[in-house]
Formats: structure tokens, C-alpha cells, sequence
């Protein structure tokens, strides 16, 4: 029993696992039929998993088995609420704030459901006392602004608007994004709290520490000790750093001979950072004269590119522009950003960053509001207090005062020191709490230098100082526990799992110079793992990645440095959830892991940014026909600094086949499957009738300026390549005659979608004597982010090329005839390349390259490039809803060489991301929006879909021998959340085809006429949903016991 109900919740609390989550609470309440709480489970499951009608059926039985429990009446009250039964949602609700006085969810919903069903007096008093009960709530305030607004109480309107707005400020400038209106805890399962863990964690033992003596002496004044991955096998190797050189222990114990190491003099410090990502750490190592860079590799340390001379206090790795390289922060007086170039060495870019005046002593990177992308930093300084840089994406930054932190403050690093989830801030001498972005001093037990471990595998960090442990006892509080073998004074610390059996060891640096392994050799009844990454995407070592872990009712977080970590559980068998948050903000889920074993995680190939998708109903399923809005990615970063300027309308081919009519209907579906937003403003079904013998192809495609204008090409006869071949070599010709999922794909390519310069080469013979032709091509591309745009911008000179062609000239030389031939936008599509005029001999051999990702199915010429015969109809959709459908089961090659595939049917109704930020288009009816290009959009966010229905009834009949086709115009924007995306964390500010770029410059602005406001009051109400939940918000905590 308890397996299952433990089960359930890690699947529950997992979004990707809700189906999973449903079975294990059945099998639960099955085995248990008289258990409310069982009853209760089984029902949120249900609901979460998108099966609403059983969920309800479920909860209104455990109504009546047990009406004092909570759950019920809130669950069935939103449930209601979104059903439109206001008054049925009135009485669950009711009943709810009788049961749970003073939750102000709840009473802002009864306000909402009051003012639906005209009692507004009543609604008012509602906002008004939830606002009340609780202050940080902006949503009442928004409701209060409209009822004074109507009641023409202009002064109390302007307060209560002014209200929202800084509550909305605070919570954006905090991360957090909107507020989810309709989620309480009493959404959350019901998990009682296990007492058996809560003792355990309170009863300390005596600690075990052997010592072991180190070979050699060292200076230790100014040393200190790091844990690294010297080979990059896993191990925990201990990095000496003192005035007269560095030293490697393996494992903390045997001495590495490292002359590029040892040779240094007049150290002051070493950082380690893996700059060129190739799975070895790299130190930055600062001396009195200078920088000095150890580029690491299987042979071990040598000298790598130059560093800047002068002196230096510290040094931080961050990869502050977010391009996926290591740059590097020189801290002083003279404080440097040197921004990675790779392969090209370091460039210096200190201007791009709001640095203060100041002699800086040491800084950290941390992520200040958990969930986020942000890569933040914190800088102590000598003569004034410490400074948070705040991630404002794009390389963009900006700098608070952060009076928590005193001036000097040395060893500064990042732990959630009271489970949280909530990095907090520790330093030789103190500690601060973070609470949600503001940092609260912590008393804190430990003087001078320190290091953190959980030496009981407790799941709590302990604080480790000279001659003492201080054990933390929850609630940010540290109590000092007996100990033996741990020196009483130190210079330095450092701890580690060295050699791999469970228990956390340290090193120790003694005012004398010589260095101790300490072995913790307490005995130990408490479960632990080891947890290894190995970042794909993102870099190999993965530093900066946040690693939490939920077994049972303990839960914590630690960040993971580049080499393993120990992770204690106390007394839990088996791990329900690890969450992997990697440093660009995707998260990767691993369940149902086993305890005392060492466990190493792969980045996972996934899905995040992309377009949103179409689906047609073609008389037995929805079918995916492709993505949308490829040649409109709004805000994506092109390179350095620089944004690709965006088209705005599309128009996808659909076959006959693949649309057909019920009762004169012709439906399509358009989803956002991913992490970004999706503004449509127009969506248009043309019927393209043409003579059966004659085929048709569009103009469209992704390319730069100028776009492609709209225009047809028939094609009565196709000439296939007598040869194709990949790079010139391998011939690849049976995999362009026909549209078969066969793709050449013979060159170098990274997961950061980067590949290697590669060609195509095609012979059409004698094809086109009259140099008048049309390329044909179907394929797809393996889109790169902005990010990786922006690195590549950086390290190469050429940067990503998009596909240019080349022909043959008299002479035999290849000549570039077109430096943009166009793509298709993202997923399988065909796009047509005029060649007309473009041979420049009797060759007619065409060769394509590129370094984008790009992958061919079928290629064929036409040898005219006329317009076809055709007849066109145009049909504006008839009836349309917006709503929330979830997101399509997908695949993903593991290499990424087939193009993802989506499944219409049996959607999951939560994804691994929350949408963006912002205000949405209301659900319901959004008929006049699609209609005309009129900047009236209809704003979609993750999860959502628009249905669209097109009535048949005024399409000509087909003469003989012809047949119909479609095509769907699809106008509008996408814009994704890669941090280099330009306002990639919120919906706002909205596109408008009048821009001139986006982000649009100064002097422009989305139309701010009365219409266009009304339009936003009357669609745009819509919060973003939160579909996804901090680990660390467990189900809703209870003593009963069922």
C-alpha cells in the first residue's frame, strides 16, 4: 500500500507521468476501498490526467463518505466553474470557505462565480476580503479596479489599479509570472506526514572522521581546497591551491604529477570551468602578475590561451550570454568580462555588464528564483556591501545593492540550506535565507572557514568548521554535534564522497601547511545515491545544473558542480523523482530510482521550442499535416546582438486526402505544443482546383529578405536527378527519388542542431535546354535556438549559413547563383527554388550547402516555371474555439535525424514547462479575431488549440478530371523562450505588422487606439496557466492518518 501511494505521488507530481499516476492510486484505493484518502487521490489523478467526468464522479463519492474533507469542495467547485455551473461551483465553494475559513483562492473564486451571476456586491466584498487575507494576491485588486471602474469611482479605480500593477511588478520582477487563480493545496494530493523520518531527522549520533596526512607542505595563508573531476571519469579528485603551487590528489588521496600545475608561483586562487566544453575541467588559476588559463585534456594540464596580466582577487565562470560556452569574470579592482570566443580565446566585453565601482572580493553564480533561466550573480566587494547582477537574459544585466551580504565577505557559495527549493547565500562567517528573491540574514554557528555536507545522509546540509560540525536541524537552524577526527583549527575545507561509499569525507587545510583527507567513517543506517550528469545541449559537465530529489516526504536541492554528488535520503528505500533543471532551463524527470547506487543521467533529447502544429480531419483521424509559422520566429536572436527579421503569413499545402468535410464542415486544428507563444491573426482555407494531371507548388518558404511573394508553379512533369551524391562522395541518388522518411544525413552534426559545412550535389542531365526550371525540394530542418546562433555567431566567422546554391560554370567552377535559396520552415514541408536563368553553361548540375541541419527527401525539377492552371477559394472559418486541449504524444529521434512526430489522439494535459508569462486570449468563440489582418490576435499559449470550421457549401463543383487541393494562409508570429530571444519571458509586448523589427525600436508601439484597447479588455483576460509545480510543493500535508 504504501508503495502504491508513494508511487502515485512521484508519478502525480511528475507532469509527464500523470496517466501512470491514475493506475498506482486505483490500485491503492482498490486494495483500500474504505479509505477516503485513497478515494481522494484516485479522484485529483483523474482530474489531472484530463479525465474530468470520472475525476468528478470520484470526489462527489468521497464528498459523501466523508464531508469534512477540503479537497472536495474546492476541486468540484473550480471544476463547476470552468463547466459554466456557476451555481453548482457557488455551493462547492461555499461550503469550502466554511471548512477552510480564510483561503483566499477560494474566496476570490466565489467572487468571480458571484459577479457571473449578477450578485456583485457580494463579489466585491469577496475581492476585497481576499486581498485582504492575502497581500501579495494581485488578482482581487485587478477585480476591484473594474467594479469601482463601472461603479464611477474614478480615485478608488486609480488605487486599486495602481495596486495590481505593483503586485504584478513584484511577482514578474521575482520570476514567478502570473498567478494561477484556480490552484490551492487542496489541488494537491493528500500526503500525510511520515513521523518516522521527522524523529530520524531529529536525533543526532556521534561523527567518525579519520584523518589522513597528505604528502607535501604548503603556504596556507591565502590556500584553499577544490573538488574537481581531474580526468573526467567521475572520480572526485582534491585540487590544492596555495602561494606556491597547485597539487592534485586523486580521489583525495594520491598524488597526480602535474608539472603545468606545480610550477606556478605567487598563486592567489584557481577556479575550475571546462571553457572549450570538451569534458575536461579547466582552471582559471589567478597569481599576482596575472590570469593564467590550464586548458585540461586526457594528457593532463598545459598553458592555454592568454588571460589578462594584473592582479586579481577571484574569478567566475558563467555563461552570461547564454550562447552554451563558459565566459569568464575577472574579479578586482579592475573587474573584466571576458567574453568565450571559442576557438578564438577570450574577448573582452566588460561594458556589457552594469558593473559597480569597487575592489570586488568574490562572487557566485546563482539562480536567484528557482524555475527560471536565469544565471545570476553575486559579487562581494571590499568598502561596500555586495551586489546581485540580475539576469535580465540576452546578456543583458542589472545590478541591485545587496545589503545582506557585509563588505569583504569572502568564500561566498549557493545551497538551500533549509529545502526549499530556494538557492540561499553562504560566506566565511555567515549565512543569508532567500525568500523569494530578497535575502534575510540567517544567524549562522560557523567562524571563519567552513564547508557544507550532509554527513548523516539526512537530506540536510551541516555546516563543517574547524574542530566542529554544525548540524543542521531544520527550520534554518544549526545545533554544534560531537565529533572526533576533525582538526580543531583550519585554514580551508573542502568535502566529497572520495572514495564512492556513501558517507561524505572532507579535506582540511592545517595553519601548518599540510592537508588532511578526513574519511567519515560514522556508521550510517541512512539510504543515500550518487548522481551523475553529463550534459548534451548543454555543456558536458553540466555545472550550474539543478539537481532535486523527492523520496517520501523529504525533499532537496543541490547544485550540481561538474562532478558527482552524494544525495542522502535517510531512511527511504527508493527515490520517487529526480528533477534535473539543466542550466538553459529545460527539466528532464528521471522516476523511480534506487537508493545506495550510483546513478548517471544523459541529457535527454526533447522538445521545447518549435512552431505550433496543424491537424486536419481526414474522415477517420485528425492527421498532422506540419508545423506553422517557421518564417515568423518573432524576437529569435540570428546572431550578435542581431534579431532575423520575420515574415508574418504562410501558406501550407494540404492534399485532397487529407481534409475532408462532415456535414458540409471542413475542420483544422491548430496546437501549441511548445515552450512559446503563438499570436495568430489571420487563418484562411483556400481551395486550389487544378487539372488532375497538373500538380501545384507555392512560393513559401523560410528565407530572408525579401520574402518570398505568393505564387504558383504547375508541374506536369518531374525530372528526378540522375545522381545525387553527399559531399561530393557518397551517393545518395535513391534517396531523392521519392518521398520515403530517407534523408541523407552523411555529415558531422552536433545536439546544438550545428553541423559541419556540407553539399548536395545533383545532376539532372540534359534537363532544361531553355534554362527555364523550378526546383522542387521536400525536406525539413533541424532548427538551431537563438542561443546557438549567437555562439556560433561568435566563434566562426560565417556563423550558421542557410542553404545557398551553386551551379556549374564553363569552366567547370562552382558559381553561387542564389546566396539564399530559402528552407523549408521547420517540419516536413516542399518548397519550390526558380531556377530560370540562373544555369550558366550547358551543366545542369546544382549543388546546395549549408551548415544548418538540414535534411532532403525528394528532389525533382519541372522545366517550366509557369503559373498553373487553377481556381482558387477563398474561405474565412465559419466557427472557431479556443481552448485547452494539452499536448500530442511525441517522438524524438535520439540523433535527431528523422523530424519529431506527433500523436493527435489522448493528450497529456501537463507539459515539463508553464507557459509564458502574460495575458492570454480568453477561451471561447474567437471568430472575428481570424477573419482579417487586422493586429486583433488571437493569443495562444503551451497547451492550447484553436478548432476551426470552414463551411464547404459555397465551393464550385470540380469539372471533369480535375481535383482539389488546399491551402491554409496562416498570418501571424511565434516566438519562443530561448534566453536570447528577445522578451522571450513574457507575451507582451504584442506584434503588429506595422513594426519595423522586433523588438520593435523606439517611436513604435502596438496600436493603442480605443478599439484596439477594447479589444484587449474584451479578449486578452486570460492569466497564463501553471501547469507545472515546484517539486518541493508536496500534496497538502495532514496528520489524519486514514
Amino acid at each position: 500500500m504504501l508503495r502504491l501511494r508513494t508511487l502515485g505521488k512521484a508519478y502525480y507530481e511528475n507532469p509527464t507521468t500523470q496517466v501512470q499516476a491514475v493506475e498506482q492510486f486505483r490500485q491503492a484505493h482498490k486494495l483500500n476501498p474504505g479509505s477516503s484518502m485513497d478515494r481522494l487521490n484516485y479522484a485529483l489523478a483523474l482530474l489531472r490526467a484530463g479525465n474530468g467526468k470520472e475525476g468528478m464522479a470520484e470526489l462527489e463519492a468521497v464528498q459523501k463518505q466523508d464531508p469534512k474533507i477540503p479537497h472536495t469542495w474546492f476541486n468540484l467547485g473550480i471544476e463547476f466553474k470552468k463547466m459554466g455551473e456557476s451555481e453548482k461551483a457557488i455551493a462547492q465553494l461555499e461550503q469550502m470557505a466554511q471548512l477552510v475559513p480564510g483561503e483566499a483562492i477560494t474566496e476570490y473564486n466565489l467572487g468571480v462565480l458571484y459577479k457571473a451571476v449578477g450578485r456583485v456586491e457580494e463579489a466585491n466584498r469577496k475581492f476585497e476580503l481576499s486581498a485582504q487575507l492575502d497581500p501579495n494576491f494581485a488578482a482581487p485588486h485587478f477585480q476591484l479596479f473594474n467594479y469601482y471602474r463601472q461603479q464611477s469611482e474614478p480615485e478608488k479605480a486609480k488605487a486599486e489599479l495602481g495596486r495590481f500593477q505593483a503586485l504584478k511588478k513584484t511577482h514578474d520582477d521575482a520570476g514567478t509570472g502570473n498567478e494561477d487563480v484556480e490552484w490551492s493545496l487542496y489541488s494537491e494530493i493528500l500526503d500525510p506526514v511520515d513521523g518516522a523520518l521527522a524523529a530520524d531527522a531529529a536525533q543526532p549520533g556521534p561523527l567518525k572522521f579519520a584523518a589522513t596526512a597528505l604528502p607535501g607542505k604548503f603556504t596556507a595563508a591565502g590556500a584553499s581546497l577544490q573538488v574537481i573531476d581531474s580526468d573526467g571519469t567521475g572520480s572526485t579528485d582534491l585540487l590544492v591551491v596555495s602561494n606556491g603551487g597547485l597539487a592534485l590528489f586523486r580521489k583525495g588521496l594520491t598524488p597526480v604529477p602535474q608539472p603545468a600545475l606545480s610550477a606556478l608561483k605567487d598563486v592567489l586562487a584557481a577556479v575550475p570551468g571546462d571553457y572549450n566544453n570538451d569534458g575536461f575541467v579547466d582552471l582559471c588559476v589567478l597569481t599576482k602578475s596575472g590570469a593564467v588559463l590550464l586548458e585540461n585534456s586526457k594528457a593532463g594540464f598545459k598553458k592555454g590561451v592568454e588571460l589578462p596580466a594584473g592582479r586579481f582577487e577571484s574569478a567566475l565562470w558563467i555563461d552570461y550570454d547564454r550562447d552554451y560556452d563558459l565566459d569568464l569574470v575577472l574579479l578586482g579592482a579592475q573587474t573584466k568580462l571576458l567574453r568565450n570566443q571559442m576557438p578564438g580565446g577570450f574577448e573582452d566585453h566588460t561594458a556589457d555588464l552594469p558593473f559597480v565601482a569597487g575592489t570586488a572580493v568574490a562572487g557566485v553564480e546563482i539562480r536567484v528564483i528557482p524555475d527560471t533561466k536565469s544565471h545570476d550573480m553575486i559579487v562581494s566587494y571590499a568598502g561596500r556591501n555586495a551586489v546581485l547582477y540580475k539576469d535580465r537574459l540576452a546578456g543583458k544585466y542589472e545590478a541591485r545593492e545587496l545589503a545582506a551580504v557585509p563588505q569583504g565577505a569572502s568564500g561566498l557559495t549557493v545551497a538551500d540550506l533549509n529545502n526549499d527549493s530556494q538557492l540561499d547565500l553562504v560566506w566565511n562567517g555567515g549565512a543569508a535565507l532567500n525568500q523569494n528573491g530578497s535575502f534575510q540574514t540567517l544567524a549562522w554557528p560557523a567562524k571563519g572557514s567552513f564547508a557544507l555536507g550532509d554527513f548523516e545522509n539526512r537530506g540536510l546540509l551541516d555546516a563543517l568548521t574547524g574542530g566542529q560540525v554544525y548540524r543542521n536541524r531544520g527550520k534554518t537552524t544549526f545545533a554544534g554535534q560531537a565529533g572526533t577526527g576533525i582538526p580543531a583549527e583550519v585554514t580551508a575545507l573542502a568535502t566529497a564522497d572520495f572514495d564512492g561509499d556513501g558517507r561524505v569525507d572532507a579535506a582540511a587545510m592545517l595553519p601548518d601547511g599540510t592537508v588532511q583527507r578526513l574519511m567519515n567513517q560514522t556508521t550510517l543506517k541512512t539510504g543515500w545515491t550518487r548522481v551523475a550528469l553529463n550534459g548534451v545541449k548543454n555543456l558536458k559537465l553540466a555545472a550550474g545544473t539543478e539537481v532535486e530529489v523527492k523520496s517520501g516526504s523529504l525533499y532537496q536541492k543541490q547544485m550540481y558542480r561538474g562532478y558527482p554528488l552524494t544525495v542522502g535520503l535517510r531512511g527511504n528505500k527508493e527515490i520517487d523523482t529526480i528533477r534535473i533543471t539543466w542550466p538553459n532551463g529545460l527539466i528532464q524527470n528521471e522516476m523511480k530510482q534506487k537508493v545506495a547506487t550510483p546513478l548517471k543521467f544523459e541529457e535527454a533529447q526533447r522538445l521545447s521550442g518549435s512552431c505550433p502544429t496543424i491537424w486536419t480531419w481526414n474522415g477517420r483521424e485528425f492527421e498532422f499535416i506540419t508545423d506553422t509559422l517557421g518564417v515568423a520566429p518573432l524576437g529569435a536572436s540570428s546572431g550578435d546582438g542581431q534579431y532575423f527579421p520575420v515574415d508574418h503569413d504562410e501558406f501550407i499545402s494540404i492534399r485532397g486526402d487529407q481534409l475532408k468535410a462532415v456535414d458540409g464542415q471542413y475542420e483544422v486544428r491548430i496546437t501549441e505544443e511548445l515552450s512559446e507563444v503563438t499570436y495568430l491573426d489571420q487563418v484562411k482555407l483556400i481551395a486550389v482546383d487544378h487539372p488532375a494531371q497538373q500538380e501545384v507548388f507555392t512560393n513559401d518558404k523560410w528565407k530572408s529578405p525579401p520574402f518570398p511573394e505568393f505564387r504558383l508553379f504547375g508541374v506536369t512533369k518531374r525530372v528526378y536527378p540522375r545522381k545525387a551524391t553527399e559531399d561530393g562522395g557518397r551517393d545518395v541518388t535513391a534517396a531523392m527519388l521519392k518521398r520515403d522518411a530517407r534523408y541523407p544525413d552523411g555529415f558531422r552534426r552536433d545536439l546544438q542542431n550545428v553541423a559541419s559545412m556540407h553539399s548536395l550535389d545533383l545532376d539532372f542531365g540534359q534537363a532544361a535546354k531553355d534554362n527555364r526550371a523550378v526546383l522542387i525540394l521536400h525536406g525539413w530542418v533541424d532548427w538551431a535556438d537563438g542561443s546557438t546562433f549567437l555562439g556560433e555567431s561568435q566563434r566562426t566567422k560565417t556563423g550558421l549559413a542557410t542553404p545557398k546554391l551553386q551551379v556549374k560554370d564553363k569552366t567547370g567552377e562552382w558559381i553561387t547563383v542564389i546566396e539564399d535559396m530559402g528552407m523549408p520552415a521547420g517540419k516536413p514541408k516542399t518548397i519550390a527554388v526558380d531556377l530560370t536563368g540562373k544555369f550558366l553553361s550547358a551543366s545542369r548540375e546544382v549543388r546546395i550547402v549549408t551548415n544548418l541541419c538540414l535534411y532532403w527527401d525528394e528532389i525533382f525539377l519541372s522545366e517550366t516555371n509557369d503559373a498553373p492552371q487553377v481556381k482558387m477559394t477563398e474561405m474565412a472559418a465559419g466557427q472557431t474555439e479556443l481552448r485547452f486541449r494539452g499536448f500530442s504524444k511525441n517522438i524524438v529521434h535520439p540523433e535527431r535525424k528523422q523530424p519529431e512526430q506527433f500523436f493527435y489522439d489522448n493528450p497529456a494535459v501537463t507539459s515539463m514547462w508553464n507557459p509564458t508569462p502574460g495575458q492570454y486570449t480568453r477561451y471561447g468563440a474567437v471568430t472575428p479575431l481570424l477573419g482579417e489582418v487586422d493586429d486583433k490576435l488571437v493569443v495562444m499559449g503551451s497547451g492550447d488549440e484553436v478548432q476551426l470550421k470552414f463551411d464547404g457549401g459555397a465551393l464550385p463543383k470540380l469539372p471533369a478530371g480535375w481535383q482539389r487541393d488546399w491551402l491554409l494562409k496562416v498570418d501571424g508570429w511565434a516566438k519562443d523562450r530561448d534566453a536570447n530571444t528577445a522578451y522571450s519571458q513574457t507575451v507582451e509586448p504584442l506584434p503588429f505588422h506595422g513594426m519595423s523589427a522586433y523588438p520593435y525600436p523606439a517611436g513604435q508601439h502596438y496600436p493603442d487606439s480605443a478599439e484596439y484597447r477594447e479589444y484587449q479588455k474584451q479578449y486578452n483576460t486570460r492569466p497564463a496557466l501553471r501547469l507545472m509545480r515546484a517539486l518541493h510543493e508536496s500534496g497538502t500535508r495532514s496528520k489524519q492518518v486514514n
